[in-house]
């Protein structure tokens, strides 16, 4: 069974494109991914999922998980590992693998000699040590361990891509399913290989304790397309008469607007208390927009034109505001 999420292939692509330039990069800094908080990191994504590496107590360098650790996920050799193809140069070639494949192709890969470990995904409160160390663009793009392969994007293998003192890492949610699911990978400094790499996602640690629980009802369910501009007046006030917490923020120049926003809630562990359900239906209950908590719907500048949407979230109540400053805007 499929575990990629919808649109995985889509994103994926697009994602992979945009790391392999038509031509050879100039030597840059680390590069920096960043999730909706803005966290760098310095290992690949295979989706928008991005880990920033942190350390966990009690676990080991070597990928074993703490004393602990939630339980519910897939054994690591309950799913093999995708095929290794060996090149004639002795190259290690392989497709990027599902997430519950990680842990065994891990294994396969140091019974092959590779420098490689597994970093588990933790909560915030069992992460502690700081990561870094890794590897940043190359110029030569022959020692990008991503690479396309016949018909798709491969890793690869070899002195080039993981070169001595370096490991080839691959952050892994024991407890997936829940929440985001994605693939990361990245070459890191052997020295500061993490013990784990921390989830930032919002509500996680209630969810993991949630799982030995019965699933608790959150009550009446409205579901609505996203408003176009046109729409967002006539919806708010329907919304509004169905007792829901909703507001309406304008999107302005900082001449105009002294409020920078802020307060959003970010990705939640818990995928029913996500707010959007692909790109065009909003679901509206009280685990998406709990108590003490507003939808914001929030006008673009430019209330027509090709292409212009209506923007959404889900906000602390209290830090709600009539404006905020669109930094795309001249002052």
């Amino acid at each position: 069974m499929s575990t990629r999420p919808s649109g995985f292939e889509d994103r994926l692509k697009a994602a992979l494109l945009a790391r392999l330039p038509e031509e050879a990069p100039a030597p840059a800094p680390v590069r920096s991914f960043a999730r909706r908080y803005g966290t760098p990191l310095g290992v690949g994504v295979a989706t928008a999922v991005v880990v920033a590496v942190m350390a966990v107590p009690g676990s080991t360098r070597d990928g074993s998980l703490p004393s602990g650790a939630p339980t519910g996920s897939p054994s690591p050799t309950a799913t093999s590992a995708p095929e290794i193809k060996r090149d004639p140069d002795g190259s290690l070639r392989f497709k990027l693998p599902e997430q519950p494949q990680v842990p065994a192709l891990v294994d396969r890969l140091k019974e092959l000699g590779v420098q490689v470990a597994l970093v588990p995904k933790r909560p915030r409160s069992q992460c502690s040590e700081l990561g870094g160390g890794g590897r940043g663009p190359q110029a030569d793009r022959e020692a990008e361990i991503l690479q396309h392969g016949d018909d798709d994007f491969v890793l690869k293998v070899n002195a080039k891509t993981v070169p001595a003192g370096y490991t080839l890492i691959f952050p892994w949610a024991d407890y997936y399913p829940l929440g985001e699911q994605g693939i990361g990978f990245g070459v890191v400094e052997t020295a500061k290989v993490p013990s784990c790499s921390i989830d930032y996602s919002e509500g996680l640690e209630e969810a993991l304790k949630a799982r030995s629980e019965p699933p608790k009802d959150p009550g009446r369910t409205i579901e609505i397309p996203v408003p176009t501009p046109d729409e967002l007046s006539a919806v708010v006030r329907s919304l509004q008469q169905q007792g829901v917490s909703v507001a309406v923020t304008e999107m302005k120049p900082a001449s105009q607007c002294a409020d920078p926003g802020g307060g959003y809630r970010g990705p939640q562990a818990d995928p029913e208390a996500e707010l959007a359900r692909g790109r065009e239906k909003l679901r509206i209950n009280a685990k998406t927009v709990p108590p003490g908590h507003t939808l914001v719907f929030t006008r673009p500048a430019r209330p027509s034109g090709p292409g212009v949407t209506v923007g959404y979230g889900v906000k602390e109540t209290s830090k709600v505001t009539l404006c905020e400053i669109d930094f795309s805007l001249g002052r």
